[in-house]
């Protein structure tokens, strides 16, 4: 490599070497005896001519690998520069021909590199020490999933147990086996046993709710009418509907078709907003039942739906009491963990359908949920295009 500062030499070629990203420096006996753009910055100062006659010794700081020039290879070492902190460099020669004692020296920042290096060895360790922690996580939360199970197995055992005990003797005392009953010797003990029924609708709530995260698991699907199970249900809460003084109606389009569903899920869907409407409904109200054919996106669907003449569900919790654990309104009075809804919700979505509550009209609450309807039941503009 010629020396820039010899004559012939142009401007074009100064402008070419000062182009380059990289620093540029020829050296004599030790000496800076030119030096492009690119080193001057590097080196923080103004002009390039501000590095002429300084030493290599002086300009270059020895970072393990020796200084420039005295190895004759490639040297990681960093540049000194005027009141700033050095930068790591790597100095090699790309020209060692020419005059004796000269050298073109190239000059390579790589202060980003061991910054970017420093980088990746901090995030390296965070995530190690990350995935420690997950690892350490996952070990806590399966004691604790153990922990629960075994608790949750307790509760069942150690509630269920007395709850079964005391409504079998309320059975044999009710059966009056062992001598008759005053009407309100029959009337606690009457209260008794529906005050069981609840708690062991409370427990199976919690335990369903805490043991499958709500999952509702497989159904076992069958063809049928919805009317005999809503009749069916209706006569199990025959009992809770006269001690609130209500009459429960119901109203069967006979244009509903048969549904698809699993009887024992559904039943206690019905149980769920039955029960409900019975808690929130004032006495010598009616609580009514429909059933009613749907179209929807080209399906047929059997719609169900209690409506109730309580106080309503504000617009705002329309779509959060069927959340778990949520309660609205009256509800917070009204006892219990908010689970019921919840429950429904997963079943009903679980056959394929959708629950939503609306405002009764003239007051009061309509729970609704849809069913597919079974296999025979054809969209109206289907059947229409048969016949």
């Amino acid at each position: 490599m010629q020396d820039p500062a010899d004559e012939p030499r142009g401007a074009e070629l100064r402008r070419l070497l000062d182009a380059t990203s990289d620093g540029l420096a020829l050296v004599r006996h030790g000496v800076v005896v030119w030096a492009n753009r690119s080193l001057a910055r590097l080196a923080g100062v103004a002009e390039p001519g501000d590095l002429v006659g300084a030493a290599l010794a002086d300009l270059f700081i020895d970072a393990g690998d020796g200084l420039p020039g005295a190895a004759g290879g490639s040297v990681r070492c960093r540049l000194a520069r005027a009141g700033l902190e050095a930068r790591s460099v790597v100095v090699e020669p790309i020209d060692g021909g020419g005059s004796a004692g000269r050298t073109a020296l190239r000059v390579r920042d790589v202060s980003d590199l061991h910054t970017l290096e420093a980088e990746v060895l901090r995030t390296g360790r965070a995530l190690h020490d990350a995935n420690r922690e997950i690892a350490s996580l996952r070990e806590r939360l399966r004691a604790e999933a153990a922990e629960r199970e075994e608790l949750l197995t307790v509760v069942s055992h150690e509630l269920r147990t007395p709850c079964t005990v005391i409504q079998g003797y309320n059975r044999l005392l009710l059966s009056e086996q062992f001598g008759p009953l005053g009407e309100k010797q029959r009337h606690f003990l009457e209260e008794s046993q529906k005050s069981c029924q609840r708690l062991n609708s409370f427990i199976g709530n919690l335990l369903e709710a805490a043991r499958g995260g709500l999952a509702v698991g497989p159904l076992e699907v069958t063809e049928a009418p919805v009317a005999p199970l809503v009749e069916a249900v209706a006569e199990q809460l025959a009992p809770l509907l006269a001690e609130h003084a209500l009459r429960l109606e119901t109203d069967f389009d006979a244009a509903t078709p048969p549904a698809r569903f699993d009887p024992p899920r559904v039943e206690q869907v019905l149980t769920n907003l039955i029960g409900n409407a019975i808690k929130y409904a004032p006495e010598r109200s009616v609580v009514t039942v429909e059933t009613r054919r749907r179209e929807e996106g080209g399906r047929v669907l059997v719609e169900v739906a209690v409506c109730d003449e309580g106080p309503g569900v504000p617009a705002a919790d329309r779509e959060r009491i069927f959340e778990p654990y949520v309660q609205a309104g009256e509800s917070r009075q009204a006892g219990g963990l908010g689970l019921g809804l919840a429950i429904c919700r997963r079943i009903v979505e679980a056959h394929g359908g959708r629950i939503a509550v609306t405002p009764r009209p003239g007051g009061g609450s309509r729970f609704a949920f849809t069913l597919p309807a079974a296999a025979g039941a054809a969209p109206a503009a289907v059947a229409g295009a048969a016949r």
